[in-house]
């Protein structure tokens, strides 16, 4: 099954013909996820009931091709192949024969669609002009890097392709500016009518055909100015060009109008041969030097170091006396003798490149991988090769130096077991052939990093050895990368990775990624009950109570599962647990304070509560753990003014507890905003809101955030300012959805239905209420849900 839209519209391999259902798998396959009602304007702007219509559509699609639509109550998506995304992928992969193959026609041609809607038709059309115009653009593109290699008839045809692309624009003068030249060069017989098509923007061109096949040939990209310099040198001079494998030397020779020389071993002479011609045999040296500088030319000498002794010998004799001819040679290392011009190539830099889109940064400037990018070759294929003519300690320093972020030389250098020495020699080695900077930095990583992929068992060698160097937080990504190769020496350090990163990460606000992680950790008691925090912090509490059914029985367990239950709606259980944690250690004894603490407050005891909250706050604080310190003191803060007393002064106190703990500041300031609105005071709670908002999108907690607007949309929609509540549940929705807890999400799911009178969505919040397992607010949205259905056009014809 496959949605065709280049050149017409059908699904193939189904049954599907309706023009309207047609269109709107297209929109949801190339948009993405859209409202329904968002969907209902669009496509049935003058029905009298756009929700109805939409909802028909889905029905129609559903029955006649199963599984292909998907939906969250709010928002539909479509899931299946698609000719106008591979056309797309084969664009931005640079495959222009692939995408002329799969653009069979301009976009949605010839398709009899009726009762569009003008922004539908608008957005068809714009769709149309932008695939057209992304096929002539990558067709232009690679007519250039065709003429750049010398191949100016291909070039010519791609363009005569380009200027043809059906539901594309007429040209712009942009485009002629680039054409031309290269219709010129291929000697096309569009020239003429392009020349026309030109003129009528006042654009004139001049030259001839070899004139433009100069000025197009970039075989040797980005060395303009060594070049034009090496062109210039004056009879006589002598110049060095020194640069490691891969970086051009040969290519800038080439360049060059000259007697090119590359070095041979083997026979005496062998590289000069073609100079000495007959007087070679006499084999007289004097001979030959008087021969050689009485020549006059340009001789370009390629690798100095591959060359026979003999010659090597006799040119630099030969320098000390002096020549008629220019040299120009070539070589990795220094000379051995004073030269007058000297000239060293690095690897290109992205500004000599800018000019060709992606090079640097698939290619980190180095031209043997510009050659194949240019050629829409395997930049990895190039890079290969080039790695395996490394010594074996560059090769590894090369790919240990890949697995990192940034460079670290010494750590490095303990990982592999290099003595300075040889840690010299193969930096040496990298740096002349371009494939690092000097601080280690790898060029063109991302094609490294893909062959090293290629290499597992080299790969998760090196990174086990990478991770024995590093601190325990740094070293748990190298560790996940070397798991098979894990010895019993290994095991406490990686026990010990995973619950440095995962503290982290709950520190930072992040638990659904440390769940995610310690889910993979060994099965160990410390990392089991860490893995039920994270969970619990995530909002999956009965996924968290799971993770601790086979613990054994300890304070911080029951400190732990006394959060939960009071998390779940199980109050009596809770108390019970949190009881029991109170013999434990500070830590367990503070959590457990805090749950009962929470129990209070629910009952409507602020007194005991806050009391309560202050003893854990205590211990919190002599523990050193200064975000629960923070957050148990604006809990404490949210029990006075319950209690009736004015709590600013303690909601600030919990500010500066929390310092420069953003997720912490957040959660103070959200209740904050919830304590103003309890007093009326709805500026001042706008404002808190917002600000919670922002200080948990900065440090990254996505709930916090979606906490914060789903509060702010609910403020609005008891004052009936209903775009602003819409809005601002919205936004919470798409952060709850990032953060994936999935009470917080059913929680924001059911007050937009609400807003918007969606019964389905309101029946998949309630799903998601239910998984949480929460049951006091399980009870809660059943009832909203009841009542909402008994106010609803639904509820009253029932």
């Amino acid at each position: 099954m496959r949605l065709r839209t280049l050149g017409g519209l059908s699904l193939e391999g189904s049954g599907l013909g309706r023009p309207k259902p047609l269109l709107l798998l297209t929109y949801l396959t190339l948009e993405g996820p859209r409202a329904r009602r968002f969907l209902g304007e669009l496509f049935w702007p003058e029905a009298s009931n756009p929700t109805n219509s939409i909802a028909v559509a889905v029905r129609q699609i559903r029955q006649a091709v199963p599984d292909v639509l998907q939906d969250d109550g709010v928002r539909l998506w479509a899931d299946l192949p698609c000719d106008a995304l591979d056309f797309e992928r084969a664009v931005r992969a640079k495959q222009p024969q692939v995408a002329f193959e799969l653009y069979q026609g301009a976009f949605l041609d010839a398709s009899e669609l009726l009762e569009w809607g003008p922004e539908l038709e608008e957005w068809a059309y714009a769709k149309r002009e932008s695939l057209a115009e992304a096929l002539r653009e990558t067709a232009l593109a690679f007519a250039e890097r065709q003429a750049a290699m010398g191949h100016f008839e291909s070039s010519a045809l791609w363009v005569e392709r380009a200027v043809r692309v059906l539901g594309a624009p007429d040209p712009t003068p942009e485009f002629w500016l680039r054409a031309i030249p290269l219709l010129l060069a291929g000697e096309s017989p569009l020239l003429e009518e392009a020349q026309q098509q030109a003129a009528e923007w006042d654009l004139k061109f001049e030259g001839n055909v070899e004139t433009a096949r100069a000025r197009l040939r970039q075989s040797f990209v980005g060395r303009e100015a060594e070049l034009a310099r090496l062109r210039h040198l004056p009879a006589g001079r002598w110049s060095w060009i020194k640069g490691g494998s891969g970086l051009g030397k040969s290519s800038l020779l080439r360049q060059l109008t000259g007697h090119f020389l590359p070095g041979r071993s083997g026979l005496p002479y062998a590289t000069l041969e073609p100079l000495l011609q007959q007087v070679i045999q006499r084999g007289d040296e004097a001979l030959l030097l008087r021969h050689l500088a009485a020549q006059e030319g340009v001789w370009l000498l390629d690798h100095w170091e591959n060359m026979d002794e003999e010659s090597r010998a006799l040119l630099t004799q030969l320098r000390h006396l002096g020549t008629r001819a220019t040299v120009i040679l070539t070589s990795c290392g220094e000379p051995p003798f004073s030269v007058d011009e000297r000239t060293e190539l690095g690897p290109l830099t992205a500004q000599k490149l800018s000019a060709f889109p992606g090079a640097f940064e698939a290619t980190g400037g180095l031209p043997s991988l510009l050659n194949a990018w240019l050629r829409s070759e395997p930049v990895e294929t190039a890079l290969d090769s080039r790695i395996q003519g490394l010594s074996s300690h560059a090769q590894q320093l090369y790919a240990a130096l890949t697995l990192l972020e940034l460079p670290d030389l010494p750590l490095v250098r303990q990982a592999l077991d290099l003595n300075a020495p040889e840690l010299a020699v193969a930096m040496e080695q990298l740096m002349d052939g371009g494939f690092i900077d000097p601080s280690g930095e790898v060029r063109g990583q991302a094609a490294a990093r893909r062959i090293l992929a290629a290499r597992p068992t080299l790969e998760a060698d090196l990174a086990l050895r990478i991770a024995r160097q590093l601190s325990a937080s740094a070293a748990l990504p190298f560790f996940q990368k070397a798991r098979a190769l894990w010895k019993e020496q290994d095991l406490q350090m990686v026990q010990r990775a995973y619950q440095a990163w995962a503290e982290e990460a709950l520190r930072r606000g992040f638990p659904l990624k440390a769940a995610e992680a310690l889910r993979e950790a060994p099965p160990i008691e410390r990392l089991s009950l860490l893995h039920a925090r994270a969970l619990e912090r995530a909002g999956q509490f009965k996924e968290a109570l799971l993770t601790l059914t086979g613990l054994l029985p300890a304070p911080a367990v029951s400190a732990l599962k006394g959060a939960l239950y009071w998390r779940l709606g199980q109050p009596d259980l809770a108390r019970q647990h949190a009881e029991d944690a109170l013999d434990g250690e500070d830590e367990a004894r503070a959590e457990a304070l805090n749950t009962l603490a929470n129990l209070d407050f629910q009952q409507g005891d602020y007194v005991s509560a806050e009391k309560r909250y202050r003893r854990a706050a205590t211990l919190w604080q002599t523990l050193g753990d200064n975000a629960r310190w923070a957050g148990v003191l604006n809990n404490r803060a949210a029990a006075l003014s319950a209690a009736g007393e004015d709590a600013e002064a303690a909601f600030s106190e919990a500010l500066r507890a929390a310092g420069d703990n953003l997720v912490m500041r957040a959660r103070t300031t959200l209740n904050l905003g919830q304590v103003r609105e309890q007093r009326a005071d709805a500026p001042g709670a706008v404002q808190a809101y917002h600000e919670a908002a922002k200080l948990a999108e900065e440090s990254g907690s996505l709930n916090t955030s979606a906490k914060a607007w789903n509060n702010l949309g609910a403020l609005y929609h008891r004052g009936d300012q209903i775009s602003e509540a819409e809005h601002a549940y919205k936004q919470a929705l798409t952060l709850a959805k990032k953060g994936g807890e999935r009470l917080l999400l059913g929680t924001v799911l059911a007050n937009l239905a609400q807003l918007t009178g969606d019964h389905e969505a309101f029946e998949e919040a309630l799903r998601l209420i239910e998984k949480s397992g929460n049951s006091t607010l399980v009870a809660r949205y059943r009832a909203e849900y009841q009542a909402f259905i008994a106010r609803s056009p639904r509820g009253a014809q029932a």
